[in-house]
């Protein structure tokens, strides 16, 4: 992140280097913070693979040297992290029971708070996002992932284990949290509304992963659902 500003020559470059830079930090973050670590490496060598990848893609900074050199060198070295750390994770303890179902009842409410003020921030992101005048990126980008953070409060409001839709939840905000470095439209007063929702829904989506990751809700589903298997079907 550092190296986006103090090496970039152009606009695109550097937006491109701090965002895919802040990703690889926040992917880093959970990683540290999580019980089952699986997620967030896989989401480490995507992200490399995508920082390293995008100065080959057409010409729009490959004249930018410094950032492209950031982005190889980082990304490339996300790669070798994320995928070698991947590679020799344990099998994740889940079992696809994501469906809405009786095992809803094991949630805590804050899971629900969780899902309902996300919700509330990405319909406001929406509508100020049309409200306020900006770029057509600054726009687009606002009211596209506005709307993909309701979506995924949505999900995590009916899944019985909303773990992943919280990792999703914190993945989208904080995406729309760097949009207005990345898409250029900083100076506006659209920038304030990414800032603020995304910071917000950030740290909702990360404050319900955590918690549930380390409560290891995805095997409590899991062992309910056997149980239920066992007593409609034995």
């Amino acid at each position: 992140m550092v190296s986006a500003f103090a090496f970039s020559s152009t606009r695109v470059g550097e937006g491109f280097a701090f965002g895919f830079g802040a990703f690889i930090a926040f992917f880093g973050a959970l990683s540290v913070l999580a019980h089952n670590r699986t997620p967030d490496h896989w989401g480490l060598l995507v992200v490399g693979l995508a920082m390293f990848t995008v100065p080959f893609v057409g010409n729009a900074y490959s004249y930018d040297r410094g950032a492209s050199w950031t982005c190889w060198v980082a990304g490339g070295l996300a790669i070798i992290l994320g995928g070698f750390a991947w590679t020799h994770d344990r099998a994740p303890t889940e079992y696809g029971i994501t469906e809405l179902g009786d095992s809803q009842r094991l949630r805590h409410p804050w899971s629900y708070w969780i899902g309902r003020l996300a919700l509330i921030i990405g319909l406001a992101s929406v509508l100020l996002g049309i409200a306020f005048h900006s770029t057509p990126a600054g726009t687009a980008v606002t009211i596209g992932l506005g709307g993909m953070i309701a979506v995924v409060a949505i999900w995590s409001l009916l899944a019985s284990e909303p773990t992943h839709n919280f990792l999703t939840l914190a993945i989208t905000a904080f995406a729309l949290f760097l949009s207005p470095w990345v898409a250029g439209f900083a100076g506006d007063n659209l920038a304030w509304t990414a800032w603020v929702a995304g910071a917000f829904a950030t740290a909702l989506g990360v404050a319900g992963y955590l918690q549930d990751e380390r409560l290891d809700f995805a095997t409590a589903v899991r062992d309910d659902s056997a149980e239920r298997y066992r007593r409609r079907y034995r």
